[in-house]
C-alpha cells in the first residue's frame, strides 16, 4: 500500500493518541502534514486538499462544507474528544468553584454531509 499523505487542518498539534489512532486506521506509512492559520475560505486550503489523500480539520460548519466539495470524495475527518472529569475542584473563571475536567481523544468521525439550514432574525 502507497504512503498516505494526511493534511492536519488545526492551530492544534496532534496528541500522541490522535496519531496512534490515525495510524491504527490508515496504517504505519502515514506522512502527516499540519496546516496552522486562520482561513476565510475553504478555497484557500485547494492546493493543500489537492495534494493529500486524507483531510483532518478542526474548522468552522461553514469551512467543513466547503473542503468536503473541494475534497471530492476523499476522506475528510475530526477527531472527537471526550470530556473526563478529574475529581478535582478548580476555580473557575467566574471565581466560583467548578469541576475538573481533561479532554481525552474518544476517536476519530469521518464527516459524509454538512447540511445547514438558516434564516435572518
Amino acid at each position: 500500500m502507497a504512503k498516505i499523505r494526511f493534511a492536519w487542518i488545526s492551530r492544534h498539534t496532534l496528541t500522541e493518541d490522535q496519531m496512534s489512532d490515525l495510524r491504527r486506521i490508515y496504517g504505519d506509512d502515514i506522512e502527516i502534514e499540519q496546516v496552522s492559520g486562520t482561513f476565510n475560505r475553504a478555497e484557500d486550503l485547494a492546493d493543500t486538499i489537492g495534494n493529500h489523500d486524507v483531510i483532518g480539520v478542526v474548522l468552522p460548519i461553514n469551512l467543513i462544507s466547503g473542503v468536503l466539495r473541494l475534497a471530492a470524495g476523499k476522506p475528510v475527518i475530526r477527531a472527537i474528544n471526550k470530556r473526563v472529569p478529574t475529581g478535582r475542584t478548580i476555580i473557575g473563571a467566574s471565581g466560583a468553584p467548578e469541576q475538573e475536567f481533561i479532554f481525552q481523544h474518544g476517536g476519530w468521525e469521518q464527516i459524509e454531509k454538512v447540511e445547514v439550514v438558516t434564516h435572518l432574525l
